[in-house]
């Protein structure tokens, strides 16, 4: 009777460690997945602006920092890993965004 008890503890004791892992990982992919959003509505921020900028000074800007002090662009670079690359006046610039907290 008393080895009955244990084991049933020990296999309840199992499924709670089970159940707190299966947690943990759902929350942390949920946490990933916010984090890859945020970053793909950062660049879609970066290309808004400038093709706003394209739109009324007929050329795309040459850098993030035009972007940020012409049209107002706000990006939590802290948070971010922010590449623009410019490529010329009438090609859009070829940009990637992605968390810090997540290798490209």
């Amino acid at each position: 009777m008393m080895k009955h008890k244990k084991k049933m503890l020990g296999l309840q004791l199992i499924m709670f460690m089970g159940i707190l892992v299966m947690l943990y990982y759902g929350f942390s992919t949920a946490d990933s997945g916010l984090s890859r959003e945020d970053a793909q509505r950062a660049k879609e921020a970066i290309q808004k602006a400038a093709l706003e900028c394209y739109s009324i000074e007929g050329a795309y800007p040459q850098s993030l920092e035009y972007l940020k002090q012409h049209y107002g662009l706000y990006i939590q670079e802290d948070a971010y890993r922010i590449r623009y690359h410019y490529i010329g006046a009438n090609i859009m610039p070829d940009t990637d965004v992605y968390p810090r907290s997540e290798q490209p």
